[in-house]
């Protein structure tokens, strides 16, 4: 099969990732293949985005797996995917930091974040 460098690109990115949570690249990329032809900014007639196509019906199953802590993972996944969203609107860390708190906890919650990012080093 040939594939377009973009392709090659979200295919690296995919088994990158199905590799970190344990799930056969091979199967996450072909559904994303069927899905999207790895196209990134692919949508579609009902709304859904993005190389797997994703829905609102599939972002509710989401939160409510993450409500009934079946799953870390599905949690840990779920907030590393915001945490990437935030920092690339936000473009720094302390930015990012500020919009993932509540509002009323910015004075105290980004020192907190910092002397953990220290100790954890």
């Amino acid at each position: 099969m040939n594939l377009t460098a973009r392709q090659l690109e979200t295919k690296d990115k995919i088994e990158q990732m199905a590799t970190l949570f344990k799930i056969d690249p091979t199967w996450a990329t072909a559904i994303a293949m069927v899905e999207s032809s790895l196209g990134i900014s692919q949508c579609s007639v009902s709304g859904c985005n993005g190389v797997f196509q994703m829905s609102s019906i599939a972002m509710k199953d989401l939160r409510e797996e993450m409500v009934n802590h079946d799953d870390d993972l599905i949690d840990i996944a779920c907030g590393i995917a915001f945490l990437y969203l935030l920092l690339r609107r936000h473009k720094t860390i302390e930015e990012a930091t500020n919009h993932f708190c509540d509002p009323a906890d910015r004075d105290f919650y980004l020192g907190r974040v910092l002397r953990y990012m220290e100790a954890f080093k």
